[in-house]
C-alpha cells in the first residue's frame, strides 16, 4: 500500500528530545579465568603438545645410553649369637639383624677406595677408561654404585641377600666395576668393619659426654631462672627464704591486669555519669519550679505534696500565701483589707524563714551531696586500681625475659635428652655389631654385561609433552590477553558503557518469503518478507528498546552507523524502519551514505534521479525527492546522484534545515550514515541527530573498532542510545563471545498447531 507523503500534508506536532535511559555505573572488570582462557585456545595446546613430543623424541635420540649391571651377594654370619626367650615352656630364638651394617659398609668410601687402589686395575681393559686419580675413581664409583637388600619371597621382610648395581656408559665396563667392588669388600670386610666400628664408637663416646655436659649446664640455667622468678622457699615451713619476682604465673598476672582495667573503665564511666548529673544540678535555677524540672530529668522523687507541699512547713505556707495573694490581687486590688492581711502574714513568714537561716534543703541538694560522696569514693577506687595496674605491669615486664629463658631452657633440655638417648642407642647397636663375629660372603648371581636403563623413551616423551603443554598454554594465554575482541554481553556493556539494544541473528536470505512484494526487494528485509522468523523478532525487540529510550515520543531523528563497513548498519536501519512503520509510526528512512548508498537497492527502487544530495545542494525540492514504499507509514529518501563533496553537504546549514522539515513531518527519521572509522561523515551528522545507534558484527577486531567509533562520536557530543550486535551466532564462540540467540516461541496459524 502506497504511503502518503507527509511533507505534502504536514502534521503540526512539536518535536521532543530523546530521554536517554540511565546508564548504570560501570561494573568492575571481571577477573579472567586463566584455565578457561587457555582451554578456549585449545589449538595452541595441541600444537604445543605436538612440538613437545617431537622435541622429546629428538632429546631422547641425543642422550648418551646408560647401561647397568647387577649382582647379588648372600652375607652369612659364621657364628650367629642366639638370644633365648619366650613364655611358659616354649623357647623362642631371635636371630640378630646383622645385614643393616653390611649395607652401610659395602657402600662406604673405605671399600670403594680399596677397589680403586687395588682391584680396579685388575679388570682392564675398559672401553671407557676410569679416571687416573684414586679420589676421582672413588667419586666416579660412588655416583654410579648402589646397594639394597632383597626382600624375602611373598613378604616385605628384608633378607640377608644384597643386590649390587653399577651404571656405566658401556655394557662391558659395568660388570668390571662390580667385580672390583665385590673383591675389595671380601678382602677388607673384617678389618675395615672393625676399624670403622672403633672410630664410630669413639665418636659416639665423645658425643655422649658432650651431650651430658650440655644437659647439666641447661639444668643449672633452668634452676637459676626458676629461683630468679619464684625465689627460694623453705619446703618445711613454706617461708620465703629468697624473694623472687613473683610466685604467680604470668597468665595470672595478665588476667589480673585485664580485670583491673575492666574495673577501671567501669569506674571511669560511672564517674562521667556522676559528673554530668552534678553539672545539671549546678545549672538548675533557684526557683522551686526550675529545681522540680531538674529533679524530673534526673529521676529524683519529690517528697513534698503537689503544689505547696506541707502546709505546716513555713516555706510551704509562705508559697501558699504568695499564690493566694497573686490570685486575689487582680480581683480585690492592693488596698483591700484581705490583701493587707495577706501581706502581714507573708511578712511574718518571711521573717521566720530568714531566722531559720534561709530555705530548707530540698531533695535536689540532698541528691547533690550524695553524688559528691559517690564521686569521691570512685576517685579513690580509680587511684587504687591505677596503682595495682602499674604494679602488675611492672611485674609482668620483669617476668617476661625470665619466663622466656625458662621456656628456652626447657626446650633445650628436651632436645638434648632426645639426642643423648639416640646416641646411647646407636652406641649399643654398634657395640653389639662389633662383637658379632666373622662373616661369609657367597655369590648368588655374578655380574654380567649391563643392559640399557637410560634414556627411557616414555620419560623423554612425557617430559617433552609437559614442556609442550606449558609452551602451548603460554601461547594460548598470550593470544587470549592480546585478543581485544568482546567476550560476552557483559564485556560489551562494561567496555563501551552502553546498553545492548538487540542481538540480531544471522539473516538467512535463502528462506522462503511469507510476503510477496511488488518490487524486487532485498531478501534481508526480514521484518517485511518473513515477519515470523527469529531475525524479525530480534528487530522488533530493537524497536521496543528504541521506543523505551525515547520515552515513546515522536518526531525523533535517529542515526544508525557502524565502526566499519560490512557490519550491516544499512540492513539494520531498513528493518528497524519497517518495524517502526508496522507500529503505526510515520517513518522516513534517509540514505545519508553519499559514498555507497544502498537504501534504494534494498527496497528495489531504480537509481533515483533526485535524492537527499540534490535537496541539500538546492537542485530539487524535498517533496519531489521522497519516494513512497509498499510498507504502510514508511517513506524513503534515497541518496540520489552521488555528490563530489559529501562531507561539505552533510555539514551545511541546508542539511540541518532538511532534518528539521523531516522531523516536523514524521514520527521517526532514520539516518543511514557511513561507517565511523571509514570517513568523517557520521561524525558530522551525529550532533544533528537526537540519538545514535552503533551496529557491529562480532569479529576479533570488533572490540577496539567499536571503542574507537564510540570515542569519535562522544568527541562530537553525540547522544549514544546503545549498540546492536548484528549477525550473532554460535560461531562467535571462537571469539570468546558465548551469546546464543534463540527463541522458545513460534508463530501459529491455528490453535490446533499447539498440540503438535
Amino acid at each position: 500500500m502506497a504511503t502518503l507523503n507527509p511533507l505534502l500534508d504536514p502534521a503540526s506536532q512539536s518535536s521532543a528530545s530523546i530521554i536517554l535511559p540511565p546508564v548504570a555505573a560501570e561494573p568492575p572488570a571481571e577477573q579472567p579465568n586463566v584455565l578457561f582462557a587457555v582451554l578456549r585456545r585449545w589449538p595452541w595446546l595441541v600444537l604445543g603438545l605436538a612440538v613437545g613430543c617431537v622435541l622429546g623424541l629428538l632429546f631422547h635420540m641425543q642422550r648418551t645410553p646408560v647401561y647397568q649391571s647387577t649382582a647379588e651377594l648372600m652375607v652369612v654370619k659364621s657364628r650367629p649369637d642366639m638370644v633365648a626367650g619366650g613364655a611358659g615352656d616354649a623357647r623362642v630364638q631371635y636371630l640378630e639383624d646383622y645385614i643393616g651394617p653390611q649395607v652401610i659398609l659395602l657402600g662406604s668410601e673405605a671399600i670403594l677406595k680399596v677397589a680403586a687402589e687395588r682391584r680396579l686395575d685388575e679388570q682392564k681393559p675398559f672401553q671407557n677408561p676410569p679416571p687416573d686419580g684414586v679420589a676421582e675413581r672413588v667419586a666416579y664409583m660412588k655416583a654410579r654404585f648402589a646397594v639394597a637388600r632383597v626382600k624375602e619371597a611373598g613378604s616385605n621382610t628384608p633378607s640377608n641377600v644384597l643386590q649390587l648395581s653399577f651404571k656405566s656408559l658401556h655394557p662391558a665396563d659395568a660388570p668390571k666395576y662390580l667385580r672390583a667392588i665385590i673383591a675389595a669388600y671380601k678382602d677388607e670386610l673384617t678389618g675395615v668393619y672393625e676399624d670403622a666400628s672403633v672410630r664410630q664408637l669413639k665418636l659416639l663416646d665423645e658425643q655422649i659426654a658432650r651431650l651430658k655436659r650440655g644437659l647439666n649446664d641447661t639444668r643449672v640455667q633452668l634452676d637459676e631462672a626458676e629461683r630468679k622468678l619464684r625465689g627460694v622457699i623453705d619446703p618445711a615451713t613454706g617461708a620465703v627464704l629468697v624473694p623472687g619476682i613473683s610466685q604467680e604465673t604470668p597468665e595470672r598476672v595478665q588476667q589480673r591486669i585485664s580485670d583491673n582495667r575492666s574495673a577501671q573503665n567501669a569506674r571511669e564511666l560511672e564517674k562521667i555519669v556522676i559528673e554530668n548529673r552534678l553539672k545539671q544540678i549546678r545549672d538548675a535555677g533557684k526557683t522551686r519550679a526550675e529545681r522540680l524540672a531538674t529533679m524530673a530529668k534526673l529521676g529524683i522523687a519529690n517528697d513534698r505534696p503537689f503544689l505547696f507541699g506541707d502546709v505546716k512547713d513555713p516555706e510551704s505556707m509562705l508559697a501558699h500565701l504568695k499564690y493566694k495573694k497573686g490570685e486575689l490581687g487582680t480581683r480585690l486590688g492592693p488596698g483591700h483589707p484581705e490583701m493587707a492581711a495577706l501581706n502581714s502574714q507573708i511578712k511574718v513568714l518571711e521573717e521566720e524563714v530568714a531566722a531559720r537561716g534561709g530555705p530548707a534543703e530540698d531533695e535536689l541538694e540532698r541528691y547533690r551531696r550524695k553524688l559528691e560522696t559517690e564521686l569521691g569514693a570512685i576517685s579513690a577506687q580509680l587511684d587504687i586500681l591505677a596503682r595495682r595496674i602499674d604494679a602488675d605491669e611492672e611485674t609482668a615486664r620483669n617476668m617476661a625475659p625470665v619466663q622466656q629463658a625458662i621456656r628456652n631452657n626447657e626446650e633445650k633440655l628436651k632436645q638434648t635428652a632426645a639426642e643423648l638417648q639416640a646416641a646411647e642407642k646407636e652406641k649399643d647397636r654398634v657395640s653389639g655389631s662389633r662383637s658379632a663375629g666373622a662373616y661369609e660372603v657367597r655369590d648368588v648371581t655374578k655380574p654380567a654385561d649391563g643392559g640399557q636403563v637410560a634414556p627411557v623413551l616414555l620419560q623423554s616423551l612425557m617430559l617433552g609433552a609437559v614442556l609442550g603443554l606449558l609452551l602451548g598454554g603460554g601461547l594460548a594465554l598470550r593470544a587470549e590477553l592480546v585478543d581485544r575482541g568482546f567476550r560476552s554481553p557483559e564485556d560489551v556493556r562494561r567496555r563501551l558503557g552502553l546498553p545492548i539494544l538487540a542481538h540480531v541473528p544471522v539473516i538467512r536470505a535463502n528462506q522462503p518469503n511469507e510476503v510477496t512484494p511488488a518490487a524486487a526487494v532485498d531478501p534481508t528485509l526480514v521484518v517485511w518478507l518473513r515477519p515470523k522468523t527469529a531475525e524479525a523478532e530480534a528487530v522488533r525487540g530493537l524497536r521496543t528498546q528504541l521506543l523505551f529510550s525515547v520515552a515513546n515520543r515522536n518526531h525523533q531523528v535517529i542515526q544508525v552507523t557502524s565502526p566499519m563497513s560490512g557490519d550491516g548498519k544499512s540492513t539494520t536501519a531498513a528493518n528497524l524502519a519497517i518495524a517502526l512503520a508496522r507500529a503505526d509510526k510515520r517513518v522516513v528512512l534517509v540514505d545519508c551514505d553519499f559514498r555507497k548508498p544502498r537504501v534504494h537497492k534494498l527496497f528495489g527502487l531504480e537509481k533515483p534521479a533526485t535524492g537527499l544530495a540534490s535537496v541539500v545542494a538546492d537542485r530539487a525540492d524535498l517533496g519531489d525527492a521522497i519516494r513512497a514504499c509498499e510498507v504502510e507509514n514508511l517513506s524513503l529518501l534515497p541518496c540520489g546522484p552521488i555528490p563530489a563533496n559529501p562531507a561539505e553537504l552533510l555539514t551545511s546549514p541546508r542539511f540541518q534545515d532538511v532534518l528539521s522539515d523531516l522531523r516536523a513531518s514524521y514520527d521517526f527519521v532514520l539516518l543511514d550514515t557511513p561507517p565511523v572509522l571509514a570517513v568523517s561523515d557520521p561524525a558530522a551528522v551525529a550532533p544533528r541527530a537526537d540519538g545514535v545507534i552503533i551496529v557491529f558484527r562480532m569479529t576479533p577486531a570488533a572490540g577496539p573498532n567499536t571503542e574507537r567509533a564510540k570515542e569519535e562520536l562522544v568527541a562530537v557530543s553525540a547522544h549514544l542510545l546503545g549498540v546492536v550486535v548484528n549477525a550473532s551466532s554460535e560461531q562467535h564462540a571462537n571469539y570468546g563471545y558465548g551469546y546464543t540467540y534463540k527463541y522458545d516461541y513460534q508463530y501459529s496459524d491455528s490453535y490446533t498447531d499447539q498440540k503438535k
